[in-house]
C-alpha cells in the first residue's frame, strides 16, 4: 500500500521520486566571499613620449589672384553703389570697387610652419594582463537547520534574505 506524505506543501507519493519545487527565503548567515579567477584580459595603459610638435603662424601667400580681386572689386562696388545719391553715389562705388579688390589682397594669408616645439604626448593603448577577477560569489545560507554554501552572482551580507528553489529527490 503506498502512503501519500506532505512535504512543504507539495504532496509526493512514498516511493516516487518526483517533488514540485519550491521557492523559499533563506536568511545569509555571513558576508558572502569572493570567488577570483585569474585572466588574460585587455587592459588600457597610459603610453607617453617626447615629440616634436610643428608651430604654425600665418603668412602671405603670394599675390591673390586676378579672378579674387575681380570678385571682390565687384563686391565692394555693389555695396558702395547702395551709399550715398546722384554723383556721390557713383564716387561711393568707386571707393567700394576699390576697397572690395584691396581687402581680398590683403587678405590672402595661409598657416605655415614656423618652428617646433618639444611636447609629451601620451596615448592609451591595450595590452593583454593576466588579472585576477571576480566572477561570483560564496554565500552561506542557514536552511533546514544546516549551513549551506550556495554560488551567487552578486554579494550578499549576513541577516539578508535570498529566495532559493528547493526540489527534492529521492534516492
Amino acid at each position: 500500500m503506498k502512503r501519500w506524505v506532505m512535504v512543504t506543501g507539495a504532496w509526493l507519493l512514498a516511493g516516487s521520486i518526483q517533488i514540485q519545487a519550491q521557492i523559499m527565503l533563506v536568511e545569509v548567515v555571513q558576508d558572502s566571499d569572493e570567488i577570483t579567477q585569474l585572466i588574460n584580459k585587455e587592459v588600457p595603459v597610459k603610453s607617453c613620449q617626447q615629440k616634436s610638435i610643428p608651430v604654425y603662424d600665418t603668412a602671405p601667400n603670394g599675390d591673390a589672384s586676378t579672378a579674387d580681386v575681380l570678385a571682390g572689386a565687384i563686391f565692394g562696388g555693389l555695396v558702395g553703389n547702395q551709399v550715398g545719391g546722384g554723383s556721390g553715389k557713383d564716387a561711393a562705388t568707386i571707393l567700394g570697387a576699390i576697397a572690395g579688390a584691396d581687402m581680398i589682397n590683403k587678405n590672402k594669408k595661409q598657416q605655415v610652419v614656423t618652428g617646433y616645439k618639444e611636447q609629451e604626448v601620451c596615448d592609451v593603448v591595450y595590452e593583454s594582463r593576466s588579472v585576477n577577477e571576480v566572477t561570483g560569489y560564496n554565500t552561506y545560507v542557514k536552511f533546514a537547520s544546516n549551513i549551506w554554501q550556495l554560488n551567487t552572482q552578486a554579494p550578499r551580507q549576513k541577516g539578508d534574505y535570498i529566495k532559493i528553489k528547493v526540489s527534492l529527490e529521492a534516492q
